[in-house]
């Protein structure tokens, strides 16, 4: 059993054994609780998740910069602890794939690091 303290942990309710999630993965799983929340719908947060939701019907050319947009502003309002280095799309729409790159603010040596997430 690993007994290290961390300030980077928080369960995840889907997995069997309720493990709490530490280091990268909460991270990972922070960035996708984030985006796969429509603003407004969590009613203690109402500014919590992201709009990019509103763009997915619209043409690629107006979408993706605007997705883009909203994915940038929910992670930097939301997750403090990354700073996002660049977002790419791929797709069309409505079936788009969102490839973030991003970093550890607190970290010496900047690794980066990639969350894909479905839109």
């Amino acid at each position: 059993m690993n007994t290290q303290l961390t300030t980077h942990w928080q369960l995840a309710p889907e997995l069997d054994n309720n493990v709490p999630q530490q280091g990268l993965d909460d991270i990972h799983l922070c960035i996708a609780n984030i985006l796969n929340t429509i603003k407004g719908t969590d009613i203690l947060r109402p500014q919590f998740g992201s709009d990019h939701f509103n763009y997915l019907d619209q043409p690629e050319d107006i979408a993706i910069p605007n997705i883009v947009r909203e994915i940038s502003y929910a992670l930097n309002k939301w997750e403090p602890r990354i700073e996002v280095e660049r977002i790419e799309i791929t797709g069309t729409a409505p079936q788009f794939e969102c490839l973030i790159y991003w970093h550890l603010k607190t970290a010496v040596y900047r690794e980066i690091y990639q969350a894909v997430v479905k839109l």
